[in-house]
């Protein structure tokens, strides 16, 4: 009885904890976080994106973000498959810029941008 309980509470928690995570991560969200740090934060459509990043790459959202003093900036972009996610985050590294990937996020900026978005 007791392996009945902690399983289903276990299952529970899991559902809980994917629910928001899947929620928590959007162009919205990050957003709101980076301009409460004082960022400018803007939206990116996906044709943007796409010339940055090529056109095979199939793109769900991006947010652009930098400091008025200009010295810190980040660009966040959401990919439809974690491949494509790893070769952006490649590409970034090799331009000398800071790189993070989260799973089929990618973000791309100074330190402390990247720092700022997470």
């Amino acid at each position: 009885m007791k392996k009945k309980i902690v399983a289903i509470v276990a299952i529970v928690a899991l559902i809980a904890i994917v629910a928001v995570c899947l929620t928590a991560c959007n162009a919205d969200s990050i957003a709101k976080k980076l301009e409460n740090k004082g960022y400018e934060a803007v939206a990116m459509s996906a044709d943007d994106i796409s010339e940055e990043f090529g056109e095979d790459a199939e793109i769900k959202w991006g947010v652009s973000a930098g400091k008025l003093d200009g010295l810190d900036f980040v660009t966040v972009v959401k990919f439809a498959k974690a491949d494509d996610a790893k070769e952006a985050a490649e590409a970034a590294e090799a331009f000398g810029m800071a790189v993070d990937r989260v799973g089929s996020i990618v973000y791309v900026g100074t330190e402390q941008g990247v720092k700022d978005a997470k």
